[in-house]
């Protein structure tokens, strides 16, 4: 009985923690670091010159928000469709300039070479890192690390290729390079809107998610003021939302999490029901002893409350053994899945619940039918 009260328990236990799991993976794989970072683009509604930002503006919002609030930042010049070119291998990559902290949305690994180090970024040296894509279409699947290829018609030196990114912010780098901010703005730009130290975009990446409300507010006035922008005016830049992209993942993690609650309930079900069948069946072979019980005294109320506290004992047992079972087989679907299951406490203390609540269920008939058992029973069994 407790096994099979546990194995009811062991399934929603084990669901409840994939459908989690899978909810955090959806929001690592569509977010990143965008998850908590303020994404500051501009506001083509505004004037011109106030929508571009600059690179002390960064510096400010920094100085403002203070290191207990911001994890990491930083600055980037993009320059879309750059000739780039190997020997005979030509392509129109996009060029990421970055001043700061990239790792935080170019968060893959590297495949060859190395990152680049703070004195990389803060230089003009043209040095530069590929994305997988980049390095296929210029190298075919070959090395690509300490060769020199071309961008926009001169020379820059390959210090890494990074692997395919596992989440929708990383991935648009895969078919991009990333080079120093000023090398970008001076060398890779093919049409140089910009000036020298204003930049595309600022990113800052905030400690924690629930800060960034008030980081927006604050960030707005610290940039109307650094822009002589009224409140009168359009705001001259957008805080960027990426949830865009999440909408398909979503609607993918719901069938999911349909199909899992359905099969859970079924297994639940099931699991209830036999319990309840073999609690109906073992009282009816106990029925000489409990006619016995009946005839030293023991009243009705008396036998309800101990087949019932039998059952709610039963049925912590199960819910014990089926979070047990849950927890032995997590990693096996996790390999299987490819992404954790997370045992939240709460989900843990609600399985050991269920089982305890559906031992008393499934044993309540039972104990029912065991109340009304007359001391002539015992004569006649």
């Amino acid at each position: 009985m407790i096994i099979t009260l546990g194995a009811g328990v062991g399934v929603v236990t084990l669901s409840s923690a994939v459908i989690t799991g899978f909810s955090g993976e959806i929001e690592r794989m569509s977010f990143g670091a965008y998850a908590r970072s303020l994404v500051i683009t501009p506001n083509y509604l505004a004037a011109d010159q106030a929508r571009i930002s600059r690179l002390p503006d960064l510096d400010r919002l920094m100085e403002v928000l203070g290191p207990d609030q911001v994890e990491g930042a930083a600055a980037w010049r993009i320059a879309r469709q750059v000739p780039a070119a190997y020997l005979g291998e030509r392509a129109d990559l996009t060029v990421y300039g970055v001043l700061g902290d990239y790792t935080f949305e170019a968060d893959m690994a590297l495949a060859q070479g190395r990152p680049f180090e703070v004195s990389d970024i803060d230089s003009s040296r043209r040095i530069c890192l590929l994305g997988a894509d980049a390095a296929y279409r210029l190298f075919s699947g070959g090395a690509a690390a300490g060769r020199t290829i071309r961008v926009n018609g001169l020379s820059c030196y390959v210090q890494g290729v990074f692997e395919h990114g596992d989440t929708v912010i990383a991935s648009r780098y895969s078919n991009a390079i990333i080079a120093p901010f000023h090398t970008v703005a001076r060398y890779f730009t093919p049409t140089n809107h910009l000036a020298p130290n204003e930049a595309d975009r600022l990113t800052i990446v905030l400690r924690d998610r629930e800060m960034l409300y008030d980081a927006r507010h604050a960030a707005e006035r610290i940039l109307r003021r650094q822009h002589g922008v009224p409140q009168s005016q359009a705001a001259p830049f957008l805080f960027a939302d990426p949830s865009a992209p999440t909408a398909a993942m979503e609607q993918q993690r719901d069938l999911m999490a349909r199909l899992l609650i359905s099969v859970a309930s079924v297994a639940m079900l099931a699991a209830i029901l036999a319990f309840a069948g073999a609690s109906w069946t073992l009282t009816e072979l106990r029925r000489r002893s409990i006619a016995i019980q009946a005839i030293h005294g023991a009243s009705y109320l008396d036998i309800v409350i101990q087949f019932n506290s039998e059952s709610l004992t039963l049925g912590v047992l199960g819910g014990l053994f089926g979070v047990g079972a849950a927890l032995l087989l997590a990693p096996f679907m996790e390999a299987w899945l490819g992404w954790p299951a997370q045992f939240d406490p709460v989900i843990l203390l609600g399985s050991v619940a269920l089982g305890m609540f559906s031992g008393m269920i499934a044993g309540s008939a039972s104990a029912q039918r065991a109340g009304m058992t007359m001391p002539g029973d015992a004569i006649v069994n």
